[in-house]
């Protein structure tokens, strides 16, 4: 299998799996979206989510924060809406996280594939492996020095998180996730699916059976 598809394999299943702790979700989602350290989670506050508009142009941003610097970064609409959501009831300079290194490590490891095992800064070096692949050979540090709407349009064109991909919103992504549990990982009964995935037993059972039904009109 080729490095980079199972590298995004892994990141769709960490992703996946975490939903089952919403607050857990976010921090893993904020990871795979801006590239935050540890530094930069603890400090995000609820006044750090914006909305930013530019003409007829929108887009959802985090501000980060780290030795006296920020950076405003781009996240998709979901991470968004999960922050929003985990933190309403925090006032605007509440911090939402607070975690040790080993902590998130240990977080991130528990929802990994059992065949590799992942931690912050293993999450970090993937989504840049990812990213580095679509540069053309410029070093990642190179997005940095994009301006905010210059990075957004490069994450919505090639970040998985950004396209959905990650997601399973869409019934075939869905398939394709599902597939691969089962090829890759030989999970294939329905409701060790549905532990992963958190999906229903009747989607899972619905999309595999269609999936099976194209794959015999396609042979």
């Amino acid at each position: 299998m080729d490095k980079l598809v199972e590298i995004e394999e892994d990141l769709q299943y960490i992703t996946v799996a975490s939903r089952k702790d919403l607050k857990e979700h976010a921090l893993i989602r904020i990871v795979l979206s801006t590239l935050a350290d540890i530094e930069e989670i603890n400090n995000i506050t609820k006044g750090d989510l914006e909305i930013k508009k530019s003409n007829s142009r929108q887009a959802f941003a985090l501000n980060l924060r780290k030795g006296g610097k920020s950076r405003k970064a781009p996240i998709d609409e979901t991470t968004y809406e999960i922050l929003s959501e985990i933190s309403k009831n925090y006032t605007r300079r509440q911090r939402i996280f607070d975690y040790t290194y080993e902590e998130i490590d240990k977080m991130i490891a528990k929802y990994s594939p059992s065949s590799k095992r992942y931690g912050l800064n293993e999450l970090r070096k993937g989504v840049i492996k990812i990213l580095e692949d679509n540069l053309l050979n410029v070093p990642v540090e190179e997005i940095f020095n994009m301006n905010f709407w210059e990075l957004f349009d490069f994450l919505s064109e090639f970040h998985p998180m950004f396209s959905g991909m990650w997601d399973l919103k869409d019934d075939d992504v869905a398939q394709d996730y599902f597939r691969m549990l089962s090829k890759r990982h030989g999970i294939s009964d329905y409701s060790e699916i549905s532990e992963i995935s958190g999906e229903s037993i009747e989607r899972i059972e619905k999309l595999m059976k269609k999936k099976w039904f194209q794959s015999y009109l396609e042979f």
